[in-house]
């Protein structure tokens, strides 16, 4: 048992019992021939800002034994796990899902860019997941998953922090798990977005739940 000091209260950490989740750093969010990236024309600096804080934390849970999991927002190539509401949402918003970028169908399962960016590359001991909806929760086996070797407390990173990162850490909670997210190894296209969701994370004396630079888990980890 670590202690790890957060922005509110101590998160006692068990780390037999916790899992590391890497959030969609995919190459059509995180790479600049991504669909965000070349086709919507949206700044990634930010979201490729916090690979190396990413690829430390994933290196240091390896050699923790701490269970790696990374997930991939993406949907079956006929889009029958489509739902009709998010592709009218997306659609609306100028980025349909399954149009034809430079690396492939947007969001569409075995295009390149599904695939996790190449600096953060999954090994054979850690887990893929598929998702379809922004929490990694939704029509995925995470949460037998997580059972099954007796997880209990998650330490949360990736993109987009107001979007998947903050739809999972809510589902977490309500789940019954402990959740922290490291703040530094998460990000947003616009940095409005991330400050508001590590703000709207710590409010009301965070009663939502804890938030911590990685530096403060990995300091305290390894003493």
């Amino acid at each position: 048992m670590v202690v790890v000091k957060t922005y509110t209260h101590p998160f006692e950490l068990p780390l037999e019992q916790t899992a590391l989740l890497v959030i969609d750093m995919q190459n059509d969010f995180c790479h600049p021939d991504g669909f965000n990236g070349s086709a919507l024309g949206l700044d990634i600096t930010a979201v490729r800002a916090i690979i190396p804080a990413v690829q430390s934390l994933v290196g240091w849970a390896r050699q923790t034994g701490i269970k790696v999991i990374f997930t991939r927002e993406s949907h079956r190539p006929d889009l029958s796990d489509l739902s009709p509401s998010k592709k009218t949402r997306y659609a609306n918003a100028g980025s349909p899902i399954g149009q034809t970028g430079k690396m492939g169908r947007f969001l569409v399962q075995g295009e390149p860019g599904v695939a996790i960016i190449d600096e953060l590359q999954p090994l054979p001991g850690d887990k893929q997941l598929d998702k379809p909806a922004h929490s990694c929760f939704v029509n995925t086996s995470l949460d037998q998953l997580l059972q099954a070797d007796h997880i209990t407390h998650l330490l949360i990173v990736g993109v987009t922090t107001q979007c998947c990162v903050l739809a999972t850490y809510r589902h977490a909670n309500d789940l019954g798990y402990y959740c922290l997210l490291l703040e530094d190894c998460c990000a947003a296209f616009d940095a409005r977005d991330h400050d508001a969701t590590v703000h709207i994370l710590q409010s009301e004396g965070g009663v939502l739940g804890w938030v911590a630079h990685s530096s403060a888990l990995l300091e305290t980890a390894l003493v």
